[in-house]
């Protein structure tokens, strides 16, 4: 996370035209170097670790970085020498030099040319599995959050299937968000935080149930605006220079937001359910009754054939609108 607030503050730096040549800005914190601009090449030894940002960066093969480097940019090229951990964030990225430590990458498409050497593990996160040369060494595992690690084929297509790698994300299978399918276990700690919130915060749990009942066309609307918005937003960020950082920033909160939204939804409905309950007096027990009912009934709901997924979408919309319109209400007018 703090790489990605400097590599926002480097780029406003960047974007600002200052010089009329667009020659990159340079400066130095002990042994590491800060460079910015549009763009730029590095074609020396550095005595430390290195932070780079721009439209363009090319790390050439008579460089050498003794320490970890970390690179954001639309255009990322990497033949030089690196003694220690390579991260990029860019919209496309090749390698092709020979990395000591792990390599870690978040963009678009990723390739490892015929003399890239890799020590450690490579994590990448992209739109399709990365391509690697046959003469390409990587000695570490590979591993993907998105897609099997498995690299293109000879023939250049991609390995099918598309599916999450059994390792780095496997835990997600069980929580299913968006897998549309909540397990049993997924459901105990969702209702469990639920039971927190209406144990601690009745006031505000009840008001949740309230903007539900009252308002559920306008909050399923603004979740829906949500839900949908801040993808496009990350795309749209995406080509930009300094949208970059944003992006990442907007894809750590979209799934903060969902789990958010699965929790309102768990919440707001427990308080409706459970102010119907009879069978004992208004309190914490009543409280907790009503979100153990509305737990299992939205996990039955995103079990059904065909229809768990609407009932999933259309769930975590309307706890997501849920709880902007009642934070919105909270704030002094």
């Amino acid at each position: 996370m703090r790489h990605i607030f400097l590599t926002l503050g480097l780029l406003i730096l960047a974007a600002f035209p200052a010089r009329a040549d667009n020659a990159p800005v340079e400066w130095a914190l002990g042994d590491g170097i800060y460079i910015a601009g549009r763009d730029i090449t590095v074609n020396r030894v550095i005595d430390g670790p290195l932070t780079a940002t721009g439209e363009t960066i090319s790390v050439a093969e008579s460089s050498t970085i003794k320490g970890n480097a970390w690179v954001a940019g639309r255009h990322v090229a990497v033949a030089g020498n690196v003694d220690g951990d390579l991260n990029i964030r860019a919209q496309d990225a090749l390698i092709n030099g020979t990395v000591k430590g792990n390599v870690s990458f978040y963009g678009a498409s990723l390739v490892f040319g015929p003399d890239a050497r890799i020590t450690g593990d490579v994590s990448y996160y992209t739109a399709l599995p990365a391509e690697i040369d046959k003469g390409a060494r990587i000695n570490g595992a590979m591993k993907s959050g998105f897609f099997r690690s498995d690299p293109r084929g000879e023939d250049g297509m991609a390995m099918p299937p598309f599916m999450p790698e059994a390792g780095t994300f496997a835990a997600m299978r069980h929580w299913s968000l968006p897998g549309y399918n909540l397990s049993w276990a997924g459901s105990v700690f969702f209702g469990f935080l639920a039971g927190l919130i209406v144990a601690l915060w009745p006031a505000e749990a009840a008001r949740l149930g309230d903007v539900l009942y009252r308002e559920f066309f306008t909050a399923f609307s603004f979740g829906a605006l949500l839900f949908f918005g801040v993808p496009v937003i990350a795309l749209v960020a995406l080509v930009t220079i300094i949208g970059i950082p944003l992006m990442f920033v907007l894809l750590l909160f979209w799934p903060i937001l969902l789990l958010a939204g699965v929790v309102a939804v768990i919440v707001a409905c427990g308080a409706l359910i459970g102010e119907r309950l009879t069978f004992t007096d208004d309190g914490i027990a009543r409280r907790l009754a009503g979100v153990i009912l509305a737990t299992v009934i939205l996990r039955i709901g995103f079990s059904l054939p065909f229809l768990g997924t609407l009932f999933w979408f259309c769930a975590v919309m309307a706890g997501i609108g849920t709880l902007f319109l009642a934070g919105r209400s909270r704030l002094p007018k």
